[in-house]
């Protein structure tokens, strides 16, 4: 298939050639939009709308398939409006599930550089057990690790547990006895009281806004604490993006809808 991509992002030079090697072939971004199956916009950074108009969208075919990295509220109104398929790479459950194993390997490159101890027999905290804090729990484990998962529900209970990673409530953390409190959550689960009282932990927030930590006054507590959003686009660029190109290719062969 044809397609157009705007780069504003490391991972997309992976991306192009993924799918050139699955046989999809690129134009500039000049090319007539009548011509093109598929368009990847910039990852986050605003569209040109001054280009990217009415009269634009209007040309692109009803088949055509536009992608972006994050979710932008201009193209989703002009594919609405256009009936035009529109996908959000990042909230697509597969690529979040491929992303977890960069984002963890770039969370445990930090902690091997800025924790001052071994990974192995040090006591971290994992603060929430979806995608991202289930796969880096298991990972730290293996490095011999003494993990908790901060949860908040029996589900997530269980499946810690099944992980060998031993759950915890927030009403049950009386004591903050942790070398590195890590949070997967977007949204402030521990005040700045309580993080006064980890005793210097080193703090690490990769979470999305609006975060987790208070990241000045984390910086207070352990001046190496760091909040580090987009791991995979740093620390593993290539595998980031290829595992987008994967993805917009199974979306263009009809296999992800």
């Amino acid at each position: 298939m044809n397609g157009m991509i705007i780069k504003d992002d490391a991972r997309y030079q992976y991306t192009e050639n993924y799918l050139q090697s699955k046989g999809h072939t690129f134009h500039k971004p000049d090319a007539k939009p009548q011509n093109l199956d598929f368009v990847i916009f910039p990852f986050k950074k605003a569209v040109d709308e001054s280009i990217f108009n009415n009269g634009y969208f209007a040309a692109l075919g009803r088949n055509t398939s536009v992608f972006s990295g994050l979710k932008s509220d201009f193209l989703a109104e002009k594919c609405a409006a256009h009936d035009i398929h529109y996908y959000v790479m990042m909230e697509d459950d597969g690529v979040k599930v491929k992303n977890a194993v960069p984002t963890s390997e770039g969370v445990i490159a930090y902690l091997v550089h800025n924790l001052g101890r071994t990974i192995a027999n040090s006591r971290v905290l994992v603060i929430g057990y979806g995608v991202c804090g289930r796969d880096l729990s298991l990972r730290l484990t293996a490095l011999g690790a003494n993990v908790h998962a901060l949860v908040r529900n029996r589900e997530k209970e269980c499946a810690a547990y099944a992980g060998s990673v031993a759950p915890v409530y927030l009403n049950e953390l009386c004591a903050f006895n942790f070398d590195a409190i890590i949070n997967t959550v977007p949204g402030c689960v521990l005040t700045d009281e309580m993080l006064a009282r980890a005793g210097g932990a080193l703090l690490i927030d990769i979470a999305s806004k609006p975060y987790g930590f208070n990241m000045e006054f984390a910086k207070k507590l352990n001046s190496k604490s760091a909040s580090l959003p987009g791991i995979p686009g740093k620390y593993a660029v290539q595998t980031a993006g290829e595992i987008l190109g994967e993805y917009i290719d199974f979306v263009l062969r009809g296999m992800v809808t």
